[in-house]
């Protein structure tokens, strides 16, 4: 996936190098995507009884495989502590495309009670994440921040999730916008977890790594 070879418990003043995600991760999630993509536009998730489950396993799976893999690989492990945190939570910046749920609404694709607070939610984690963002490059960003946000996500899928449930807009399980709940949504949940397993380890160290200010306050050699 990238290289291992960061160190996670460091000591003070020296935290775990930010690394960016390596080939593998790319291969992965490209096959990954390229299988529930097929999915979709051959109608699997479209279908009637046992297919309905499918649409909730598809967010359920990826998720549990990545906390599963964390605890028995310790591989896996460090490179998920060391991946580039400003990376993992900027990537949450991408949430305001759930704009497309308004816009499947004024065209009668998707009724209100699943468009208004998937959609609005979306977008208010997308703006959140440019505060984290901001926060975690100025050294502000506490844990108690950092889970306010993850709670904002992970809220906004359980309520989007729920009422996709209940209502069952046919849209929702067809091309193109089956790949929100069924690929956008478990990505997202991911970088969710991958944050809060990071801000478990070397956390006061982690943020200084990352702020900009003491970075430029650094005596320059």
């Amino acid at each position: 996936m990238t290289s291992y070879t960061a160190t996670i418990r460091a000591p003070m003043g020296h935290p775990p190098r930010g690394t960016l995600p390596g080939p593998v991760t790319y291969v992965v999630l490209a096959i990954w995507s390229g299988v529930v993509m097929t999915a979709i536009v051959a109608g699997v998730f479209a279908g009637g009884g046992a297919s309905r489950l499918l649409l909730p396993a598809s967010v359920v799976t990826p998720v549990a495989v990545v906390a599963i893999a964390y605890r028995v690989s310790p591989r896996f492990r460090n490179y998920l502590l060391t991946l580039d945190l400003r990376l993992v939570l900027a990537a949450q910046l991408w949430r305001v495309i759930g704009v497309a749920f308004l816009f499947a609404l004024a065209f009668d694709q998707l009724p209100a009670g699943f468009a208004v607070p998937a959609g609005v939610g979306d977008i208010a984690t997308g703006i959140a994440a440019l505060a984290v963002v901001l926060a975690l490059g100025n050294g502000s960003l506490t844990r108690g921040r950092l889970y306010a946000f993850t709670a904002l996500g992970v809220g906004d899928f359980l309520v989007a999730n729920a009422t996709g449930l209940s209502l069952e807009p046919p849209a929702l399980t067809a091309w193109p916008l089956a790949i929100f709940p069924t690929i956008m949504v478990p990505f997202f949940a991911v970088l969710h977890l991958v944050a809060v397993l990071q801000s478990r380890h070397n956390w006061e160290d982690r943020v200084r790594h990352y702020s900009v200010r003491s970075q430029d306050q650094t005596p320059a050699l």
